[in-house]
């Protein structure tokens, strides 16, 4: 039997008309303001995503692109004084820093410049890479995106195995964090020689590469759960994932790219902003 497949657009849409309608009763539409660096496509399309969910329930979104044409000798410094002057914007709620950037920069260094209120990401960190400063206010949207993902299934997680194959330690360290406090073991490895063997011990199975069809069927343990998070174009207009499609044919579920992870991924990132937002302006008003 194929996998059952995960909607993350239709549980979005709950979310987001909920949003929308909280929003309305603000004072001030919150605004959200992304920082792009570099040409990575994947990059360019959340952008778009986040800018059409934001004029969809009625947030204020303020984009900045440093491209490789447009910019190509932005420094670090100047990317740090972008923040602090967004930092100090009253009409910005949220300010995210859409990764991957360019390899030259470093991503958390730079992330940590972001003013703890305005983290609507939630991947600032104390200098212990292990211990997020603001996980306890807001969780990383990402994060957000999986449980709800996990949920859906109405599955008995606890005490399952789960394997998350990621070159980042800013996505993949929070993500173990979250799983383990729901009793579910946690592994976090590198696609390197016989990394496969892990895989096929996991019952939940998370991926974030950025390499198209990556995961193999023979790879997948049977009446897993997987979670795929790549996004790789191919062609102009056509995305793919890190999962080959014929893992549906061992997978109990899957999410699809598109319409998987990524919908649910924008709609926790404007729920982070409008959770900052109410509480500026609940902080003002007092």
């Amino acid at each position: 039997m194929p996998a059952q497949l995960i909607d993350g657009k239709a549980l979005a849409e709950k979310i987001l008309l909920d949003l929308k309608n909280k929003i309305a009763k603000l004072k001030r539409r919150p605004g959200l303001a992304a920082i792009l660096i570099g040409d990575d496509p994947a990059s360019i399309l959340y952008i778009k995503n986040k800018k059409l969910a934001c004029e969809k329930i009625g947030l204020n979104f303020h984009a900045y692109f440093y491209g490789n044409k447009t910019a190509p000798n932005i420094t670090q410094q100047q990317i740090i004084e972008m923040i602090s002057w967004l930092n100090s914007d009253d009409k910005v709620d949220g300010i995210i820093v859409q990764l991957p950037i360019p390899k030259k920069f470093n991503s958390q260094n730079i992330i940590n410049k972001i003013k703890l209120e305005k983290d609507v990401d939630g991947f600032r960190r104390l200098k212990n890479i292990n211990s997020l400063v603001n996980y306890d206010v807001l969780s990383p949207p990402l994060i957000e995106a999986v449980k709800a993902a996990l949920k859906s299934t109405s599955q008995n997680l606890s005490g399952k195995t789960a394997v998350i194959i990621c070159n980042s330690p800013i996505f993949s360290e929070p993500m173990k964090t979250s799983l383990e406090k729901n009793n579910i073991k946690v592994k976090i490895i590198k696609p390197e020689k016989n990394f496969s063997e892990e895989t096929k011990k996991a019952d939940i199975l998370i991926i974030i590469l950025g390499k198209k069809y990556f995961i193999k069927q023979s790879m997948v343990k049977p009446n897993a759960i997987v979670i795929d998070i790549g996004t790789n174009l191919i062609g102009k207009n056509k995305w793919a994932g890190d999962v080959d499609p014929k893992v549906a044919q061992v997978a109990s579920w899957l999410t699809p790219v598109p319409g998987g992870i990524g919908p649910l991924t924008v709609t926790y990132l404007l729920k982070n902003v409008y959770d900052l937002a109410l509480k500026n302006q609940k902080s003002k008003t007092i």
